[in-house]
């Protein structure tokens, strides 16, 4: 067992997962917590097993965590996250765009209760995604899903500058 575990949890940690997978050269001890089995390599946790996953986690002594905020994903990492008790924690967490209102809502309960007085990592808004090349855009939707797959890279990017520093 190493002494660094990344989760990804829910659909935009498992998209951040995959670009880790792809980018690293190092072979990370990985799991994946989503309603299916998406990804090959990371150990598969349903939603359900969180616990199950945690009482593996607790012999680590980091575990780095992405998840989008909004969802079953945030709802899974704020649990995880509770569970861990005596393991260092780095969250890095994606808040949803301004006009998804619902996830948005929901995010700011989960942020509430992701960001206490331990909290290490970061929390990137989808939003910063948004520019005027994109809105002027003829096709914006193929458009958005090349920025949000850019800003996955990006992410998957720090949280392995992070996981290496923490070596």
């Amino acid at each position: 067992m190493g002494k660094i575990a990344l989760v990804s949890l829910g659909g935009a940690g498992t998209a951040i997962m995959r670009e880790i997978i792809r980018l690293s050269e190092k072979d990370y001890d990985m799991f994946n917590v989503n309603s299916r089995k998406v990804l090959e390599g990371p150990k598969f946790y349903g939603f359900e097993e969180i616990e199950v996953l945690a009482d593996e986690l607790k012999d680590y002594e980091c575990v780095v965590m992405t998840a989008g905020l909004g969802s079953t994903g945030g709802d899974a990492l704020v649990k995880l996250q509770s569970c861990l008790k005596d393991v260092r924690k780095v969250c890095f967490v994606v808040s949803p765009f301004y006009f998804e209102i619902d996830r948005l809502m929901r995010s700011r309960s989960q942020i509430s209760q992701i960001l206490t007085g331990s909290f290490e990592g970061a929390v990137v808004g989808l939003n910063s995604i948004l520019s005027g090349e994109l809105e002027e855009n003829a096709d914006t939707r193929k458009a958005l899903e090349e920025a949000i797959k850019k800003f996955d890279r990006e992410m998957a990017s720090m949280i392995l500058d992070m996981m290496m520093e923490l070596e």
